[in-house]
């Protein structure tokens, strides 16, 4: 039987790949490529965060890419990589696919949980067999940011620091059904 991560160390797993991919957003941003739907409003801001920053935001306890995987995403066979930016973009797919495969079969509840995937999604990671991963890894649009219509969060995200503003953040971003549920602006406080 293989060792099986603690909570803890998923949840490393997870900052970890947060951090990764914010980097690699930041420099799409700053080269003002395609952003992987990441809300304009959220650009400028993340163009000029510190790397210190990036960190804490990349603490973040739910993934902040979302993984697109559905039977209608087809691993494809491509050339060697013509560019650095599909390495890099190939790279970090492939880094993501591998973490993603590895805790759906550890534990699909936290797969859910921490990076969002939906059950279809879980089932479709458990039934591929490792070689598979490499070549699904090349799928244009495989990885793209969460919350991507919440510009709210996003923008919060990167600018509110204070410890109650990230917690209350995360725990809207670890309720089920962000993506589809959750108006795309939240609701002002209003004093009675």
């Amino acid at each position: 039987m293989s060792p099986t991560l603690s909570s803890s160390d998923q949840l490393q797993q997870v900052h970890e790949l947060n951090r990764l991919f914010l980097t690699y957003l930041q420099a799409r941003v700053r080269d003002e490529r395609d952003c992987l739907g990441l809300p304009d409003s959220a650009r400028p801001i993340l163009r000029k965060t510190s790397p210190e920053a990036l960190a804490i935001i990349a603490e973040f306890p739910r993934a902040l890419f979302d993984l697109v995987l559905d039977e209608r995403t087809a691993p494809q066979v491509h050339d060697p990589l013509p560019s650095r930016d599909d390495a890099a973009r190939h790279a970090l797919c492939l880094t993501i696919l591998l973490c993603a495969w590895s805790l759906s079969r550890q534990s699909p509840y936290h797969a859910r949980l921490l990076l969002g995937l939906e059950p279809r999604a879980i089932q479709l990671l458990r039934a591929m067999q490792l070689s598979e991963l490499q070549q699904l890894a090349h799928v244009r649009h495989l990885v793209l940011c969460a919350f991507a219509g919440r510009d709210w969060l996003w923008t919060e995200l990167l600018t509110d620091a204070r410890p109650e503003a990230r917690q209350q953040l995360a725990l809207i971003a670890l309720q089920p059904g962000l993506g589809r549920d959750w108006p795309e602006r939240r609701a002002t406080l209003r004093g009675s």
